[in-house]
């Protein structure tokens, strides 16, 4: 079946009276699943640029500084983008021969490469939890109207009255819950890699700051 076919296939007039019959908090819950997917997709993408092979990446940078090359490591370090090569870039620029000055120079370059990679992930996660009280406050509003209808029938009431009213209430609850535990595990696993990322930003600054306090020669990049 072609996506034409697919597409045609889908009953949009049912699935905006499934929403009607939640009330309004169902098309902000809606609003709110739309912001989760594309805070997931933009992060997802911006972070797996910033992954590098740190192998290729500061193996050779090792061997240069070794062997005096200064301008050749910051060369080779320029053919790198992401965080991890422009924390190194820093520390090669500083002119310093103090260690004290370069650990300075690699905190605030990582200082400002980890708020890129952090940027909407605290959104992501606000949605987490505003979703499930959305959903939590309309079922709140439609168990009250349920009850107002019940409380507004004089006499014997209607089972089914009372049974339909909550059903609808439930809704926004259910819809809630959707939107907010796949939000909570791609914002984990979104984090999780963007402490990854720190890991390797603080480890090989590390090792790159003791590589050139070792030397006797001052930092030339």
């Amino acid at each position: 079946m072609s996506w034409t076919e697919t597409w045609q296939d889908i009953d949009w007039q049912a699935g905006w009276a499934f929403l009607d019959r939640g009330g309004g908090l169902m098309y902000l819950l809606l609003l709110c699943s739309v912001l989760v997917l594309a805070i997931t997709l933009e992060r997802w993408v911006r972070i797996r640029r910033a992954r590098t092979n740190t192998e290729a990446l500061f193996g050779p940078v090792e061997d240069m500084i070794s062997q005096d090359d200064m301008a050749g490591a910051y060369a080779h370090l320029r053919f790198f983008r992401g965080p991890l090569a422009a924390v190194l870039r820093a520390v090669l620029e500083s002119r310093s021969r103090e260690k004290a000055d370069l650990e300075e120079a690699a905190l605030m370059e990582a200082r400002r490469e980890l708020r890129l990679l952090n940027l909407r992930l605290p959104a992501l996660s606000l949605l987490a939890g505003l979703a499930p009280l959305l959903g939590l406050l309309g079922t709140v509003i439609g168990m009250i109207k349920a009850f107002q209808q019940v409380a507004a029938a004089q006499g014997a009431v209607n089972p089914s009255m009372l049974a339909n009213g909550i059903w609808e209430a439930l809704l926004t609850t259910g819809a809630g819950l959707t939107v907010a535990i796949p939000a909570v595990i791609f914002h984990h696993a979104l984090d999780q890699r963007v402490k990854r990322c720190a890991f390797e930003m603080d480890y090989f600054s590390a090792a790159l700051i003791r590589l050139l306090t070792g030397r006797p020669e001052s930092i030339d990049a």
